[in-house]
């Protein structure tokens, strides 16, 4: 009798746990059929997919149909975490919350731009900033340069003597590796450097001095790989020599990439002509060069060209006075040899305006974009950002953003999926910081997004530590409607120069 009673009371117990198995393996006919949203993330018949990193592995939160109790509240409480409890995983709630508990809406730092509080520390959509990359010294504007290339981004500079260096960073704008430029001869200085995609793959064009022959300057180019290393030689190509002490140039590659056109202007004050030449991706002659503008009277300066959808090119050259009041833009349309084609145009604007080029967005699908010009009003109380449309058709200059008194020392701008966006840099002086004057700086960087949204993006509430000669902003799109801003710091005591990498948000 008393086997009976074990042999009856083991089958129960069978029993018992085959309908366990069956309640905690099965949903109830009343469960839910769809996803319940619980904290950001969707779960369905118990299972939880971890934004990626655990995806398919199924845990159980605890619910009323799971046969398991709900779990103990999670360490974050912010944000997506808000109400977050511990997610059952093989058997025991999680020690340490993670996504699983969280959601899928969860990161544990924060990369989105989904208006959300991602990883749950209060702050939605925070700025990123990071030390990219330790420098030896602020180049200026016209000795760096940066580049979309597969997979990241390709940043030149130069120490305006001999030494070039190239940059590669990942989307994220984390640096991946360096390359030291060898070249051979070693030149006097660089007098400019700039990065240009050609239908062979990214290029660099520079202008150096070289002590032989006595004072010869030569602007070259040098075919690059993804990664930012020479193809060949890294000398690169002859394009166009002279025998001055210094020059100043430009370079565009056509829309398909085959055809380059590259401008410049000899000497440092005083130039009187605009000279330009078209080669092929190899850098091989198309065209040779040739005056594209020419001044008896007025001092020439800011040679830049922009490739236009037609096949040509747009050149535009600063014509200044030896009084630098004010500034007249020269903009004239070329065909892809760079001759002329209609009529030229000249605005007038104020000395320091520093304009620039860029091709608009289409207004419309199957559009063509248009030439536009930016440039600053650098003087008075309220200094503005401007933008010139249809130049060739009358187009007027319409403020973009009025700034306050010293915060646009130089601006950066792209042409994003979603429109034009800026970027620049406020710019005051420290007076009676004891520390020499060119590092008597701070500022805070500022941005304009597509539809007019101004913001301060500079993270936390301390300024940052600038470099009189280094006040650019290079300003990419990246992953995640996020803006990529390449920028220098810098500080004399100790004396360090720091490539910082923002990544923001834009509305």
């Amino acid at each position: 009798m008393q086997s009976r009673m074990k042999s009856w009371g083991g089958m129960r117990g069978g029993l018992s746990l085959v309908v366990a198995l069956l309640l905690t393996g099965c949903g109830s006919s009343e469960s839910p059929s769809g996803p319940v949203p619980d904290a950001g993330t969707q779960v369905d018949a118990g299972t939880q997919v971890d934004a990626g990193t655990d995806a398919g592995v199924a845990n159980d939160a605890g619910t009323a149909d799971s046969g398991v109790a709900e779990g103990p509240p999670c360490e974050k409480t912010q944000g997506v975490c808000a109400g977050a409890k511990r997610a059952w995983v093989d058997g025991a709630y999680e020690p340490v919350c993670t996504a699983r508990s969280y959601g899928a809406a969860y990161e544990a730092s924060e990369a989105r731009c989904d208006g959300l509080d991602n990883d749950c520390d209060g702050v939605t959509d925070p700025t990123t900033r990071a030390d990219a990359a330790p420098m030896q010294w602020a180049p200026s504007e016209s000795w760096v340069d940066s580049l979309p290339v597969e997979g990241g981004f390709l940043l030149v500079s130069s120490d305006g003597l001999a030494a070039l260096q190239l940059l590669r960073f990942d989307t994220a704008l984390t640096l991946r590796s360096t390359v030291n430029l060898p070249l051979a001869p070693a030149p006097l200085r660089v007098t400019g450097a700039r990065l240009v995609r050609t239908a062979r793959g990214p290029a660099l064009f520079f202008i150096a001095l070289y002590s032989q022959p006595d004072d010869l300057v030569q602007g070259r180019l040098v075919q690059l790989d993804e990664l930012g290393a020479p193809v060949a030689s890294p000398e690169g190509v002859v394009l166009f020599e002279g025998p001055q002490t210094w020059a100043s140039g430009h370079v565009a590659a056509s829309m398909e990439g085959e055809r380059l056109a590259v401008v410049w202007t000899w000497g440092l004050a005083g130039a009187r002509e605009v000279q330009g030449m078209t080669v092929d991706a190899a850098g091989q002659v198309l065209s040779a060069p040739r005056v594209v503008h020419r001044s008896d009277s007025l001092n020439l300066s800011g040679a830049e060209v922009l490739a236009l959808e037609d096949g040509g090119f747009l050149v535009k050259a600063l014509e200044n006075t030896d009084s630098f009041d004010d500034t007249r833009v020269w903009l004239r349309r070329h065909d892809r040899d760079l001759l002329a084609v209609g009529d030229e145009r000249i605005l007038t604007v104020k000395y320091g305006a520093l304009p620039q080029l860029l091709l608009t967005a289409p207004e419309e699908e199957g559009g063509v974009r248009a030439p536009t010009l930016l440039y600053r009003e650098p003087n008075g109380f309220n200094p503005r950002l401007l933008q010139v449309r249809s130049l060739f058709n009358e187009g007027t200059p319409e403020t973009l953003t009025a700034t306050t008194q010293s915060q646009t020392p130089l601006f950066g701008a792209t042409m994003t999926s979603r429109g034009l966006q800026l970027a620049w840099l406020s710019m005051l002086s420290v007076p009676g910081s004891g520390q020499d004057a060119s590092f008597a700086w701070e500022g805070r960087l500022w941005g304009r997004s597509p539809s007019g949204v101004v913001t301060d993006w500079t993270p936390g509430t301390n300024p940052i530590p600038l470099h009189v000669t280094a006040s650019w902003v290079r300003l990419h799109e990246l992953p995640g409607h996020q803006l990529g801003a390449l920028m220098m710091t810098a500080t004399d005591n100790p004396r360090t120069y720091t490539l910082r990498s923002l990544r923001y948000c834009a509305p």
